[in-house]
């Protein structure tokens, strides 16, 4: 029998991206009909599995944890979300095409999951 191991996905980009209709679309394998505003997170689940039938099968069970909320500069808000980014192991960036600023805000995002500082990069990019 194949192990089960667990895969956290954090999925985040500013409101009204489209996180939640991707995350339903790669969870039920079928279109979001009325998505609505996540408060807080959202966590769906998907079992794949990996090789079947091979020695190095394994199925994992990949947590897609939506994260609702905007790129406020709050901390109270930063601190929040930041229950949400303990023991990651992965992070999927979404955006909308036909917003600039969404694409923009991706940055702040990545480095808030990292639990990183702005002004660190900034810092380390003009070096």
């Amino acid at each position: 029998m194949a192990s089960l191991d667990r895969v956290k996905v954090l999925v985040l980009g500013d409101s009204g991206v489209g996180k939640s209709s991707l995350v339903h679309l790669l969870c039920q394998n079928q279109v979001l009909g009325n998505p609505s505003w996540t408060v807080g997170c959202s966590v769906d689940v998907r079992v794949h599995d990996y090789k079947e039938g091979t020695p190095e099968e394994k199925t994992y069970y990949i947590e897609l944890w939506d994260v609702g909320g905007s790129v406020g500069s709050a901390s109270s808000v930063k601190s929040t979300r930041a229950v949400f980014y303990n023991s990651v192991n992965g992070i999927i960036l979404v955006h909308d095409l036909t917003n600039k600023k969404s694409s923009q805000n991706l940055y702040r995002w990545s480095l808030e999951a990292l639990n990183r500082d702005l002004n660190y990069f900034t810092i380390l990019l003009k070096c």
